[in-house]
């Protein structure tokens, strides 16, 4: 993963267009964060809920209960970055 000060130095080789691509982008994402921090709670959950039923769409009931299973059984320890250190 770069860092913000990595990007903004690889800015320097990019075309004009890349550039006006490259800010299309930030203020279409810009625009989509700023609209979801503006919504109630309610309005998140609803988005939440429609977000789940369309990952569920197409799965068989035995897929999902074995999604279900798996997410509800397997555990995976954290991370321990104090292991790694020397």
């Amino acid at each position: 993963m770069m860092t913000l000060q990595e990007v903004i130095k690889a800015l320097d080789v990019f075309s004009l267009d890349e550039l006006i691509q490259l800010r299309t982008y930030i203020d279409q994402r810009t625009d989509t964060m700023s609209l979801a921090h503006d919504l109630t709670p309610e309005e998140r959950a609803h988005r939440l809920d429609t977000a789940f039923e369309q990952l569920r769409e197409g799965l068989t009931p035995a897929e999902l209960n074995e999604i279900t299973e798996a997410m509800n059984v397997e555990y995976i320890e954290p991370f321990d970055e104090e292991l790694w250190k020397d």
